[in-house]
């Protein structure tokens, strides 16, 4: 298997026919996106993942040697952008977008294994390389639904960007609310609700969370 992983890695038309045919046999994921959008994947795995995409201008750009497993990929407006680095393993995972101008990205070699990303307002995710996400994951930069101040009539719940740094660890259950910036290296405790930035090379537990350790670093195998 290692040999067969290392030869589809050096010939990227030998990877793109293996994940064709792949994607033939498990034909159980849904286009639904007009001639107005773009999607771009080659060398690409799916399985039982779905698109949706309502608007025009969308760009969907996917790099090789991807595995999304029961993923939800959707764009309801304009000019909007999503992209995924190379070498990515999302399962479960919905990546979402409202509005137009939004934009989602994550960097290669990072895993999710069940969250929820929504980008809306025009507003930006960012995500970096080698992050690693559980299950239970809510990623927001907006609050999908406006609220006012009564004395002034003006909105006070716009939606802000959001940027998670590389090799960040998201525990179980963790939500992630909008116009927040976690530093690289660091760590989220499970069931945490982040509302404020968080430091590099720090976890982070709590609702809100709370910085309760700082100059660490992680690996994701024990040996």
């Amino acid at each position: 298997m290692k040999k067969i992983i290392e030869l589809l890695k050096k010939s990227s038309l030998l990877l793109r026919i293996v994940a064709l045919i792949h994607n033939l046999i498990f034909l159980n994921y849904r286009l639904n996106f007009s001639l107005k959008n773009k999607i771009v994947m080659k060398g690409v795995f799916l399985r039982g993942t779905r698109f949706k995409i309502i608007g025009y201008g969308n760009e969907v750009n996917i790099d090789p040697e991807n595995r999304l497993n029961k993923c939800f990929i959707y764009i309801f407006g304009n000019n909007c952008k999503i992209n995924i680095g190379k070498h990515c393993i999302l399962t479960n995972t919905t990546l979402w977008i409202e509005d137009d101008f939004g934009s989602i990205s994550i960097g290669g070699y990072s895993n999710s294994y069940g969250a929820h990303i929504s980008a809306t307002e025009g507003e930006s995710i960012k995500i970096g390389e080698d992050c690693m996400f559980s299950h239970g994951i809510d990623i927001r930069n907006g609050d999908s639904h406006p609220i006012f101040d009564n004395n002034t009539g003006k909105r006070i719940n716009l939606a802000a960007p959001i940027k998670i740094g590389n090799h960040v660890w998201l525990g179980a259950d963790v939500k992630v609310l909008k116009g927040i910036t976690i530093d690289d290296n660091s760590i989220i405790g499970t069931g945490s609700i982040v509302t404020s930035n968080v430091d590099s090379n720090s976890i982070y537990v709590g609702v809100p969370a709370k910085k309760v350790k700082d100059s660490i670093s992680w690996k994701r195998h024990r040996q």
